[in-house]
């Protein structure tokens, strides 16, 4: 009797961590379209003067193909960018923007995980980047604020105007 009581607690317990478990990657992986992570800079990322003091290159890049992803130390997503004006740095030619998130791969399903305010850069489209990173190992830009998507001619030309300003007025970063 204590034995097929012992049997039915542990079966409880594995069924409870279970239904647990598949609760949280329902809510947590599969409601919503997308997973979002809210990131907490050590900057005013909002302020294009600091933004710009804590970038290493500020550059206008039309992004050719997504080349990979990584997971160390964290998920990002790698394209090719043809740089086309740079307004603070060194990136020139071709380069690799690394996006912090991208399609991550659950049990069977894949889902799309990026940073509050942001979404994942698209072939053909041209942005304003700004980054801190070098050719070696490619440039980060902080989601939501560091890709802004071009819509026009007009738009480039007021994007490049507003962070060429920014960039003569940039509060560097001092830890």
């Amino acid at each position: 009797m204590a034995n097929k009581l012992n049997t039915f607690l542990v079966f409880l317990i594995v069924a409870g961590l279970l239904g647990t478990a598949f609760y949280f990657v329902q809510v947590n992986y599969f409601d919503a379209e997308r997973g979002i992570a809210h990131i907490d800079y050590a900057i005013n990322v909002s302020d294009d003067r600091e933004l710009v003091g804590f970038a290493s290159d500020v550059f206008i890049g039309k992004v050719i193909e997504e080349v990979g992803t990584s997971t160390e130390p964290y998920l990002q997503t790698h394209f090719s960018v043809e740089v086309m004006e740079t307004i603070k740095g060194n990136a020139t030619g071709n380069v690799i923007v690394n996006q912090f998130g991208g399609y991550e791969t659950v049990f069977v399903w894949k889902y799309l995980s990026l940073g509050e305010g942001d979404e994942l850069l698209q072939p053909g489209e041209t942005y304003l980047f700004v980054t801190k990173g070098n050719e070696e190992r490619g440039y980060t830009f902080p989601s939501g604020y560091g890709d802004l998507l071009i819509e026009n001619q007009t738009d480039y030309q007021n994007k490049v105007q507003r962070f060429q300003k920014a960039s003569s007025e940039e509060i560097p970063f001092n830890l």
